[in-house]
């Protein structure tokens, strides 16, 4: 919002100014010499500050379409390695990424970055996440491992209008308003987050998490040791990306085996599998 508006007032500005040269040309207005000459210079910034920020704007589109096509990797990884661990089959999985955004002029909310899902799994819900709110929120929140079956859960609950779910625990609505839940409640199953932690700095801090998304019944499943060791493993890899430029390495995750044989299998190059998994 912020560049639109910028990008409006710029566009103004030059309009006026060359509305006044136009005047000036023609004789309508005669303006003092100098004030010709602030004219001319003010419309040679504006056409240099709107080529540089088009080139810049393209130069970060090209960034972040590099950056997409990594997450994009990673997360189908991710999905295949979880669907050959537990055998659930892959159209009922779903892996999304959430970075926290802590812009100084709002609340801190969760941003998903990237998901990667089958169609059989819904789309996105339109709730504006952030921490402590549902179970990526309470991931983020709490910096721990957070899996729950939300339909399960919610089922249990019964039908619930608007008073009674206001009068429920703060626990139980997690962080949701009446009308979230109500556009969520039958469309989410299993949810297993796991947080995204930057351990680089004199202490950790909470960056993010990774969202798996799986069918009904699958709790157990997608809980298992070996998954949860997964998506702790693709964490890694995330936060070797994070605040990386797209064209740069993660050699500093070290994938396991389970999702280098997934990038495989989705045929990635050998380079960019050894980009993103350290060359394992």
């Amino acid at each position: 919002m912020r560049t639109l508006v910028t990008e409006v007032a710029l566009a103004v500005l030059a309009a006026l100014v060359g509305a006044a040269l136009a005047l000036e040309r023609t004789e309508l207005w005669n303006p003092a010499p100098r004030v010709t000459v602030a004219l001319v210079v003010l419309t040679a910034v504006l056409a240099a500050g709107s080529t540089t920020s088009a080139a810049l704007q393209r130069f970060r589109a090209g960034r972040r379409g590099a950056r997409r096509e990594l997450l994009d990797d990673v997360l189908a990884g991710a999905l295949w390695a979880v669907a050959d661990t537990t055998g659930l089959d892959p159209r009922d999985l779903s892996v999304a990424a959430y970075g926290l955004d802590t812009a100084a002029w709002r609340a801190p909310r969760l941003a998903r970055r990237h998901r990667v899902r089958a169609a059989r799994r819904p789309g996105a819900s339109g709730i504006a996440w952030a921490p402590g709110k549902g179970v990526v929120g309470e991931c983020v929140a709490t910096g721990a491992v957070v899996a729950r079956d939300v339909r399960a859960t919610w089922a249990a609950l019964g039908p619930l209008d608007r008073a009674a779910f206001d009068a429920l625990p703060a626990t139980t609505r997690s962080g949701l308003t009446f009308a979230e839940f109500s556009a969520v409640r039958d469309s989410v199953d299993v949810v297993v987050a796991v947080p995204v932690v930057d351990d680089t700095g004199p202490t950790s801090r909470v960056t993010g998490c990774l969202a798996l998304d799986g069918p009904a019944g699958s709790l157990d499943l997608l809980t298992a040791p070996a998954v949860l060791g997964l998506l702790e493993a693709t964490t890694r890899v995330l936060r070797a990306l994070d605040g990386a430029a797209p064209r740069g390495t993660a050699r500093a995750a070290a994938a396991p085996s389970p999702l280098t044989a997934s990038w495989r299998r989705l045929g990635l190059p050998a380079d960019r599998i050894d980009r993103l998994g350290g060359g394992r």
